[in-house]
């Protein structure tokens, strides 16, 4: 997503990667700052290879950190998905003249509240219910008089709704009914435990999306 001269990634998808270079200019290393709602193995698939690609797309010889913005603990998986990467980065480093360090890398944790104001007027804040995973945020970005809040997966809450409140759109993760029902036919034929059938019944209460290209948007 850009925002003035910002460009942000939220959450780091299967195949983002592939996505974010098949655009006429938008490449791993145009990202500016990668904002992770939680740390659902969904949402961090492809964190790893952004941090080394970013690094070696980037083309400079002093190039500035990767700012990554999470929850709590995100600088733990930062630092496990680095320490994978360990021989891939000396072998980097040894290929590449312009690469004299490994990944610079930022992380910023927060729970909830203003996180800070990039340039051009951007200014990220948020906290959502995702439980069990906890605690989750969510972004709201702001440039000039426009505001898209990204929240990953969350049910209705009261902080969600100030989050939202007058943005001009809400991109939102929703579990599709189609799939709720194939849960309940499992229960029904005793391959699933009945907490997992409520706990998804839950997680569909309360939301109705309309379904667009690469995300799902939340109607209130």
């Amino acid at each position: 997503m850009q925002a003035g001269r910002q460009l942000f990634l939220v959450d780091c998808w299967l195949g983002v990667l592939q996505r974010a270079s098949a655009g006429p200019t938008h490449t791993p290393a145009v990202c500016q700052r990668c904002c992770s709602t939680h740390l659902h193995g969904d949402r961090i698939s492809d964190l790893g290879d952004l941090l080394i690609t970013h690094w070696v797309t980037t083309f400079a010889l002093d190039p500035p950190p990767l700012p990554i913005i999470g929850s709590p603990d995100t600088a733990e998986t930062v630092e496990a998905k680095l320490k994978a990467s360990g021989h891939d980065i000396e072998y980097q480093i040894t290929h590449h003249t312009y690469l004299n360090t490994p990944p610079l890398i930022e992380v910023y944790e927060y729970t909830k509240g203003f996180v800070g104001a990039p340039p051009d007027g951007v200014s990220i804040r948020g906290s959502t219910n995702h439980g069990p995973v906890t605690p989750t945020i969510g972004f709201r970005i702001e440039s000039g008089p426009t505001s898209v809040v990204l929240t990953g997966g969350t049910v209705p809450c009261a902080s969600l709704d100030e989050l939202a409140a007058e943005a001009d759109a809400l991109v939102h993760t929703i579990i599709r009914k189609n799939i709720v029902i194939r849960v309940h036919q499992q229960a029904d034929q005793g391959h699933l435990q009945p907490p997992l059938v409520n706990r998804a019944s839950d997680s569909n209460r309360g939301a109705r999306g309309h379904r667009h290209p690469g995300h799902n948007v939340l109607c209130p």
